[in-house]
């Protein structure tokens, strides 16, 4: 059944390709039409139709390049695809004129080559300082396809993985093969993901659930999103591997709404799926059966937890549960139930199609793999990016985000989401590696990396973190609902001028008994972006409690005293 699939999916991708045609495609991402790629697909849409029928004008997903959105990719008969940035809207008429009419292909508007060589004075891409260091796994696919295009997914290699599986392997082998890669949770727990699968083999008779955590809600992560929005097969097709190894009958697939074109993408998706036959009743003919349900929920950081998340999809308010009961024997609906992060359960396909050795030699011996970054703040190119784990830091700020934009400094880091920490840039001579970062005080966690310039105020950025953590504490465990709100109010404080030296052991305190009372990872975590920049930059704190004043005047309160 799916070898005929595979051949037709591949005459289709090789016809779209065809040298005689001419192909133009924008990445389009929630991303990438803020900044304007709807506008210019719509653009470029209006000036080909009519005039050059050999023209197939489509969207595809994002590369990942934010700061060089719209980009778009075009391939000429006998040339390589050659991709562009920043083809905003009043720049599509010119653009096509000089490409088309005078196969002038514009060197200075490309970003590079999509081939072992260079062309036309055009630069290869994977050679371009961003794109050199990166090894791209998950992301594979990204700007490439069209996202909900199921062919063009089968012809670029997908699904293969779950036919090997179905046809090949027992539960038991599936579980073997991921456990012996090395794969940790990506969400930031960092659990070894083959061993929490083994937890639901000895579940009892009966229903059980694979739950899919693609809440998000970390300020500076859209790693997750970029997978949903741009390769929602891939999430599928490990969805339904990780399933059939851990014996699961359902899925549910947790996401926010307003991620409105990610949810719209996953649903087209995994429509297509079960029209086709791969949900369902007997998925390939193997007799495994498998159902999903995408749960797009409203606004809540909290569900980002995953008992949290199981009275989300139970329909209940979010909030987190007692341990024990563990969800592997006492999940959704009271049935065993396992919880993966996205990022986790995409790299699952790459897995099987290379091998638990392969995979294991990407990365680090604590860590094997690729990491997916979300780079964003003052960075010269914010986007996302995936490296293999163990990359210098350096190499990653520097490199592959391009350091400061304009002439600025770069002052510190601040990693891991509002949960995570904060690092001065005189750290950053390390390895890009879970719990190399962690040691230092500011973990990678699912991969947010806020690059931050001199002209940062370190007390306002923890002021504002600290804030965004009391909106999105649940309030149902004493210690956080209202230590949230002490670190909040102390800290405005010091950027206003009320600021004391009794406060830093106040703070230190509050911290404490948050971390020792609290019921979940929120409020136990919270005090750790605090607790790293006073340790890394206490100057800058003694400046606003004791001198009153803000060196990069942030705080407009403080410098009127």
């Amino acid at each position: 059944m799916f070898e005929e699939i595979k051949q037709e999916s591949i005459k289709y991708w090789e016809s779209l390709n065809d040298s005689s045609n001419i192909r133009i495609s924008v990445g389009i991402s929630s991303t990438s039409i803020s900044l304007g790629a709807g506008r210019t697909l719509s653009k470029i849409r209006k000036n080909v139709e009519g005039k050059y029928p050999n023209i197939i004008v489509s969207e595809v997903g994002d590369i990942g390049f934010s700061w060089a959105d719209p980009v778009v990719h075009v391939s000429l008969p006998d040339s390589p695809t050659v991709i562009y940035g920043n083809i905003t809207e009043d720049k599509v008429p010119v653009f096509l004129d000089k490409l088309l009419n005078n196969l002038d292909f514009q060197p200075e508007l490309a970003l590079g080559v999509d081939s072992d060589t260079s062309f036309s004075g055009i630069p290869v891409l994977n050679e371009q300082p961003w794109m050199k260091n990166q090894k791209r796994v998950i992301m594979q696919n990204f700007g490439k396809i069209a996202p909900t295009d199921f062919q063009q997914y089968v012809a670029n290699g997908g699904f293969q993985a779950l036919d090997k599986v179905l046809s090949n392997m027992s539960s038991e082998d599936v579980i073997t093969e991921v456990r012996d890669s090395g794969l940790k949770g990506r969400g930031g727990a960092l659990f070894p993901t083959g061993v929490k699968w083994g937890f639901m083999l000895n579940a009892t008779e009966g229903d059980k659930y694979l739950a899919i955590n693609g809440e998000e809600g970390d300020p500076g992560a859209f790693t997750d999103v970029s997978i949903v929005e741009n390769d929602p097969y891939r999430l599928l097709e490990g969805v339904l591997i990780a399933s059939y190894a851990m014996g699961c009958n359902k899925s549910y697939i947790h996401i926010r709404a307003e991620y409105q074109l990610a949810v719209k993408r996953l649903t087209e998706a995994l429509s297509n799926l079960e029209n086709i036959g791969f949900t369902g009743v007997d998925i390939m003919g193997s007799g495994f059966n498998h159902e999903i349900e995408i749960e797009a929920t409203g606004h809540a950081y909290i569900c980002g937890e995953e008992t949290a998340l199981m009275e989300s999809v139970e329909g209940k308010r979010g909030a987190p549960r007692p341990r024990p009961p563990f969800p592997a024997g006492y999940g959704i609906f009271g049935r065993p139930t396992n919880i993966n992060n996205v990022k986790t359960i995409a790299y699952v396909p790459s897995i099987i199609n290379l091998g638990a050795d392969a995979f294991k030699n990407i990365g680090t011996e604590n860590a094997s793999g690729t990491a997916l970054l979300s780079l964003s703040g003052h960075a010269k190119y914010n986007g996302i990016a995936e490296i293999p784990v163990g990359l210098n830091l350096n190499d990653v700020i520097q490199e592959i985000a391009g350091g400061i934009k304009g002439d600025g400094k770069l002052k510190a880091l601040q990693c891991g989401g509002p949960l995570g920490g904060i690092m001065p840039a005189s750290e950053l001579d390390m390895p890009t590696e879970f719990q190399e970062m962690s040691g230092k005080g500011s973990p990678l966690g699912s991969g947010g990396i806020m690059i931050l310039s001199e002209d940062t105020c370190i007390v306002d950025l923890v002021k504002n973190i600290a804030e965004f953590n009391e909106e999105e504490s649940c309030g149902k465990c004493f210690p956080c609902r209202k230590g949230t709100t002490h670190i909040v109010q102390i800290l405005k404080g010091m950027t206003e001028g009320f600021g004391d030296i009794k406060d830093f052991q106040k703070l230190e305190n509050i911290g404490n008994s948050m971390i020792a009372g609290s019921l979940c990872g929120l409020g136990q975590l919270a005090p750790g972006v605090l607790n790293s920049a006073v340790k890394y930059f206490s100057t800058e704190f003694k400046e606003h409690v004791v001198d009153k004043i803000c060196r990069t005047g942030s705080c407009l309160d403080l410098n009127k005293i």
